[in-house]
């Protein structure tokens, strides 16, 4: 069976998660890693193996015949390279749609890290795109994949908790000052609503299985022009409601609580992690599953990546486009109604 060769764009610390992940795959192999900088490639490719054979000396992975994954310089020298099947962005969000684009064109198909872009224009313009090349385009937003969010929507479709009324949800850490950061630049998209935010915003989605009629928001920027608090209230068109925060300036409880007519259902610290659900009735001992991933949680959005390209394609049901486009204009409406503004040069189709 021939194996999927992937590519990686950007190694930074996500793309660390992903290789991990894609090391014990039966159906593909890090084929090679692209960045600006070919010696940051070269690091990176030295990390990691095709097989990954552990070597527990050092940590490190090397190729069964000793051959590392191919470092690229440019992105264009990778993606000219015939052998390359699926690219993996791991770059920061301003970058997204250039690179999709590019990836698309290049007739690659693209797993790319939340969010798919930073407006919904660029979504709508990527996934007419992949229509088009009847190429994968697939947002890894790796929750919507895990096996805990399955279970708490069967919980839902078996009426475990009554009717769903509500979702409440916050997420944030403290960043401090650190103005080099990518979350404090408005050029790289940063701030808490794109990076953090986008959780809550895609699994109450999913959760309620409609989209947001009417949103109210506000928050509070920093001195470098991004969002640093936001809190957002969201009702759906059946009355129902969703509330969030989310911050890069203090530490969240970082938890979900679905609430309904007969119960709720707990998604205890770090949510979006997929790791803890608990189901709470009233005189019902309370229900807890809990999850453990293969390997860092990253494999299963590799996996239907894969699938979804076996089967030609172009999109998954865990997450199919018209969500990804959805989130992204719950999150433009939140951006217009607290002033949150990117560069143009992010911005630009």
């Amino acid at each position: 069976m021939k194996k999927f060769n992937w590519a990686i764009m950007g190694p930074g610390s996500i793309a660390d998660r992903f290789a991990e992940a894609l090391m014990p795959s039966q159906k593909g192999i890090l084929y090679a890693v692209a960045s600006r900088d070919i010696n940051k490639a070269q690091a990176f490719a030295d990390k990691y193996s095709a097989d990954g054979v552990p070597n527990k000396a050092d940590g490190t992975f090397h190729q069964a015949d000793g051959t590392p994954p191919k470092p690229y310089g440019s992105y264009q020298q990778m993606l000219a390279d015939p052998e390359v099947d699926v690219v993996y962005i791991a770059t920061p969000q301003s970058l997204h749609y250039e690179q999709a684009k590019m990836c698309l064109e290049a007739g690659k198909h693209v797993l790319m890290e939340k969010p798919l872009t930073i407006n919904a224009a660029q979504t709508e313009a990527l996934i007419a795109l992949a229509q088009e090349k009847q190429l994968l385009l697939q947002e890894g937003l790796w929750s919507r994949f895990m096996p805990c969010f399955e279970q708490v929507k069967l919980w839902l479709d078996e009426g475990r908790i009554g009717e769903l009324q509500y979702i409440c949800s916050d997420i944030g850490f403290s960043f401090g000052d650190r103005e080099g950061h990518r979350l404090h630049n408005p050029a790289l998209g940063g701030g808490a609503l794109l990076d953090l935010g986008v959780y809550s915003i895609t699994l109450s989605q999913c959760l309620m299985q409609e989209h947001p009629s009417e949103i109210n928001a506000m928050s509070h920027f920093g001195n470098l022009q991004v969002d640093e608090n936001t809190i957002v209230n969201m009702r759906y068109p059946s009355g129902r409601c969703a509330q969030f925060t989310c911050t890069i300036a203090a530490q969240a409880s970082n938890s979900m609580t679905l609430m309904g007519s007969k119960g709720r259902i707990v998604l205890p610290y770090m949510f979006w992690n997929g790791n803890k659900a608990t189901l709470q009735q009233e005189d019902v001992q309370d229900e807890v599953i809990e999850f453990a991933h293969r390997v860092n949680g990253f494999e299963y959005q590799i996996e239907e990546a894969m699938n979804m390209i076996e089967k030609n394609q172009v999109c998954s049901d865990f997450m199919p486009h018209g969500d990804s486009l959805a989130v992204m204009q719950t999150m433009d409406e939140i951006r217009r109604q607290i002033g949150l503004k990117f560069s143009p040069d992010a911005e630009r189709m």
